[in-house]
């Protein structure tokens, strides 16, 4: 994929064929997912059994993550990519045929859930490879700008959707998009190697060399944990990130806001907005003084939301959304400059930013509840503080150790 490219292309074929697979990938999904607990009212289930489904669909996707590479390795990108469709589709498909609506409906988020969860991580770590080396930041804002682009408006649409068309006519679309994500794998995206090709066959009789390959692995292991624990802490400032975004277009800008949709939009939007600047230049400036910046934007915003109302909300609501922007192309910049392969650090960006989505449910629910919320938007913001300051500790460290 990435050995006849121009060395300084950053719009490869491979890297729009990407784009164009994941945007499509990535709209069906959100049209499942803002639209479960509407279908499942419309086949007569209640809002609680429609919210337990949606998390058995998220507790799906995140279960899968660290399991993608290890698929990618055995069926290739392509092959990996059309199982990960593949379910989705199928998911669709059950959710259409299966009589029983409860049934269902659960069928349809596990497989949805399932594929997704796969696609996203093997997606994400395709990106470097499609492109120069030195312009990886700007093709991972580039894919990350798409794809939440694509998540900013496949929930609104699908709402809207499966308000105005029958479900089945609404299950066609999200096939005919999932559908429409294939035939650029086929074309610009390689298949599995063979094994000749990426390694020269072993003399089964070298005990040196199988001593060596055994300690080599020792290493790589004792690597692995290293670099695992040193990326938990990376990310730390983008779990908390996760959690504001996912606090605020779950439960909203604030309590009794008028509109709330608008001013959920407009942070969506913006974060879009900042993710495409951020990655465009990351390559030209530190990734993780961005993700600080990203970072010191989202806690002005969200203190900035607890003193105002109206306009200035608006204008709150549009700060936050380039700093979390900000933070997740950066974070993902960060978290593949500083682990040894792609798919490592596409899991764990992708599990931090699913497990923030879920924990901001819990939080906001027992935060809106118990302490109202300026005060809730108040801890998000302490959070980020302390995260981001245990971050640039880490840093700090690693800086003084090399």
């Amino acid at each position: 994929m990435s050995s006849d490219r121009p060395e300084a292309s950053t719009f490869t074929p491979a890297l729009l064929g990407l784009v164009w697979t994941a945007m499509f990938g990535f709209s069906a999904f959100f049209f499942s997912y803002s639209t479960m607990v509407s279908i499942a009212a419309v086949h007569g289930l209640s809002t609680v059994t429609g919210g337990s489904v949606l998390t058995t669909m998220m507790i799906g996707v995140i279960a899968v993550q660290p399991f993608a590479p290890w698929v990618g390795r055995v069926l290739g990108l392509k092959g990996a990519l059309f199982v990960a469709l593949g379910l989705q589709l199928l998911g669709q498909i059950l959710g259409l045929v299966v009589p029983a609506p409860l049934l269902g409906l659960v069928l349809a988020g596990l497989f949805g859930g399932v594929g997704f969860g796969l696609f996203v991580v093997l997606a994400n770590a395709a990106v470097p490879a499609t492109t120069s080396p030195g312009r990886i930041g700007k093709a991972l804002g580039i894919f990350g700008g798409i794809t939440s682009l694509a998540a900013a408006l496949g929930a609104p649409l699908g709402l809207w959707l499966v308000g105005t068309v029958p479900v089945w006519t609404f299950r066609v679309i999200v096939c005919a998009s999932l559908l429409l994500a294939v035939p650029t794998v086929v074309k610009y995206l390689p298949g599995r190697e063979r094994r000749s090709e990426k390694e020269p066959a072993e003399d089964s009789g070298d005990a040196v060399r199988a001593g060596t390959a055994e300690r080599r692995s020792l290493r790589r292991s004792g690597r692995t944990i290293g670099e695992a624990l040193s990326l938990i802490v990376m990310l730390s400032p983008f779990l908390v990130g996760m959690i504001v975004f996912g606090l605020i277009v779950g439960f909203g800008p604030g309590e009794d806001v008028a509109g709330a949709a608008l001013f959920i939009g407009a942070m969506q939007v913006s974060a879009v907005v900042g993710r495409f600047v951020a990655g465009a230049i990351a390559d030209q400036f530190s990734p993780f003084a961005l993700n600080l910046l990203g970072l010191m934007l989202a806690v002005i915003g969200l203190v900035v939301t607890v003193v105002v109302y109206g306009g200035m909300l608006f204008v709150a609501m549009v700060i936050i959304g380039l700093g979390l922007g900000t933070i997740q192309s950066a974070s993902l910049v960060m978290a593949f400059a500083s682990v040894s392969t792609p798919a490592k650090a596409s899991v764990a960006w992708n599990m931090n930013f699913d497990i923030g989505l879920a924990v901001a449910g819990v939080l906001g629910g027992l935060g809106f509840t118990y302490l109202g919320d300026s005060a809730t938007f108040l801890v998000c913001a302490l959070l980020l503080l302390l995260a981001g300051i245990i971050s640039w500790m880490l840093q700090t460290l690693r800086r003084r150790s090399s």
